[in-house]
């Protein structure tokens, strides 16, 4: 399916992007296919939800620790008061269990 994203990507409105918090052995496996999103022209403009799914599961990585192994250290959304300006798009990772 990986593949397809392209297909599929074209102008979409944003992107929500899922990863198993528990699977922490696939973090650098998803920050490869993140990366790769984020670098996509095609997606430039679009914003980002990247949710850190199965929380509730024992060992699962921490909203720090995910971001750390998904490299996004600056991001946008939840602080009040922060401004996007200078970034290339809106992106906000938030913690779940779904």
């Amino acid at each position: 399916m990986r593949r397809l994203w392209r297909e599929y990507s074209v102008g979409c409105d944003a992107v929500v992007f899922i990863v198993d918090a528990h699977d922490t052995e696939r973090i650098p496996e998803a920050k490869r296919e993140l990366d790769g999103l984020l670098a996509s022209e095609e997606l430039a403009n679009v914003p980002f939800l990247i949710l850190g799914n199965k929380i509730d599961m024992a060992d699962s990585l921490s909203e720090p620790q995910l971001r750390a192994g998904l490299g996004l250290v600056a991001t946008t959304g939840k602080e009040a008061g922060v401004s996007v300006e200078g970034m290339a798009r809106p992106i906000e990772v938030f913690m779940c269990s779904v």
